[in-house]
């Protein structure tokens, strides 16, 4: 008896003798995130025809694999599921593909649908931007410099994000002696904004045009305040954008 449970990825897009390693690589790695359990989860063959990948899983994740993939887009998938699959209609979106994903259970001959792929046919988020408005962030600095008339600083936030802004010479003087001292800083200035299709927002450009000595407190301490802060009523907010674009009156447009 067969001890694997077999999943036949089908996409329409490419052919094994025509899809570029670099993208075949990609796209099994999005699989592997939404299957899960990597131990148990390999790759078997490719079938002729359209790209279609076939994957064996072991008896005893079997189930678990399968209950991981019938809670995607329910509400309570895992969120590496939820990712992967994803991840899958983005790679299929680009290639102008669908796909689907079929099961034949370690005990049966026959296939039975588990998961469509829209990709291609799935409706793209609006592309926001890009924008510009004022910004303020605060962290330390960990780089400075730059070659041409204007420099550059690098600050971590107290969240662990780098941020890249540009400055003037005169700016970056000031700036520098406080270059890994551990200090809080906060810069201010102006920075540009775009939301790709895919609702992920993107800083393209932030200008310094000021910054500010907050004390000579480290990084985890500030951090450590910022935790212990009591819960406002953002934590209530599901549509941050949403709510934000309301409250400024901007309607359909941005400024």
């Amino acid at each position: 008896m067969n001890e694997f449970d077999e999943y036949e990825f089908w996409f329409d897009a490419y052919t094994p003798e025509t899809i570029p390693m670099e993208r075949l690589a990609k796209y099994m790695a999005a699989l592997a995130k939404m299957l899960g359990h990597g131990t148990s989860v390999h790759f078997d063959r490719m079938v002729s025809g359209s790209t279609v990948n076939i994957l064996k899983v072991g008896r005893e994740d079997a189930p678990k694999v399968f209950h991981r993939l019938a809670s995607v887009g329910t509400g309570d998938g895992v969120a590496d599921a939820e990712s992967g699959f994803d991840e899958l209609n983005v790679l299929l979106r680009d290639d102008n593909a669908v796909g689907r994903l079929s099961r034949k259970p370690a005990a049966s001959s026959a296939s039975a649908l588990v998961l469509q792929f829209p990709g291609r046919d799935a409706p793209r988020p609006h592309k926001f931007g890009p924008f510009s408005e004022p910004a303020v962030v605060d962290g330390e600095l960990v780089r400075i410099g730059g070659k041409d008339k204007s420099a550059h600083a690098w600050i971590v936030d107290p969240e662990g994000r780098t941020w890249s802004g540009e400055l003037s010479r005169e700016l970056a003087r000031e700036m520098a002696p406080h270059l890994y001292q551990g200090a809080l800083l906060r810069v201010s200035g102006d920075a540009k904004w775009e939301r790709n299709e895919n609702a992920v927002w993107t800083l393209l450009q932030f200008k310094i045009h000021a910054f500010e000595l907050l004390g000579e407190d480290s990084l985890g301490d500030a951090t450590k305040r910022l935790r212990q802060l009591q819960k406002t009523d953002w934590d209530g907010v599901d549509d941050v954008d949403g709510f934000i674009t309301a409250a400024r009156g901007d309607g359909e447009e941005l400024h």
